[in-house]
């Protein structure tokens, strides 16, 4: 039985400029309507009551939901960027060379 490569084909490979638009692209689709369904919202003067509260679940449906990708999107950008410098995205402190198993040195 050979050994698990451990050249470069063996790491998962960098994403594309195309992968981060897309990533970008998704969140603004479904924040814009949103924006502007709230901006319409806190135009209008004197709202009562009731449509503000009936307003305030959806708004922080939205937040929860939007952070939530915002977030997610954060964090992949992190792993990419250890990835194309050759680290581990989950302990980016250690060397290549200091993983267990991960040669000599």
């Amino acid at each position: 039985m050979s050994a698990a490569p451990t050249g470069p084909q063996s790491r998962k490979p960098v994403a594309s400029k195309e992968e981060a638009r897309r990533r970008i692209k998704r969140i603004a689709y479904w924040s814009l309507p949103f924006m502007i369904a709230f901006g319409v919202w806190n135009l209008i003067p004197n709202l009562p009551d009731a449509w503000r509260f009936a307003v305030m679940p959806v708004e922080i449906v939205f937040v929860v939901v939007y952070g939530t990708a915002v977030i997610r999107f954060s964090l992949w950008q992190r792993d990419e960027y250890w990835r194309e410098r050759g680290r581990d995205p989950k302990h980016p402190e250690r060397f290549p060379k200091d993983r267990p198993g991960g040669g000599p040195g």
